[in-house]
């Protein structure tokens, strides 16, 4: 997500605008798998839209494989935890967290837990 800006204020500048588009739904998703997204975001977020918050997963398919190297495709990653790295780099791949542990995350972030 883009940072506020004063000449492009992007979805911070629209969800706190006090003139949303008439008759329109606005919808932006968060990533809240306790990597991605930081616990003040989530918050912010929720508060200021709570009805367009849509929670997603960044999880590859590495997701529930465990712990070590894993082919995806062409990709070599290595699993470690909840995070998968390109094999033999500490450079993310993706997540590999469920959205059952992001909905967690989120509830306790916006102290619903």
């Amino acid at each position: 997500m883009l940072p506020f800006h004063h000449r492009d204020p992007g979805i911070v500048g629209l969800l706190t605008s006090d003139r949303l588009p008439p008759g329109r739904q606005i919808f932006y998703g968060m990533i809240s798998d306790g990597m991605h997204t930081n616990p003040a975001a989530l918050r912010i977020a929720h508060r200021a839209h709570p009805q367009g918050l849509v929670l997603v997963t960044d999880a590859i398919p590495a997701l529930g494989l465990g712990n070590g190297r894993h082919t995806l495709g062409q990709q070599e990653v290595e699993v470690d935890g909840l995070t998968a790295y390109v094999a033999g780099t500490k450079t993310l791949s993706g997540s590999i967290t469920p959205m059952d542990v992001c909905v967690r995350h989120f509830l306790q972030a916006t102290a619903y837990l």
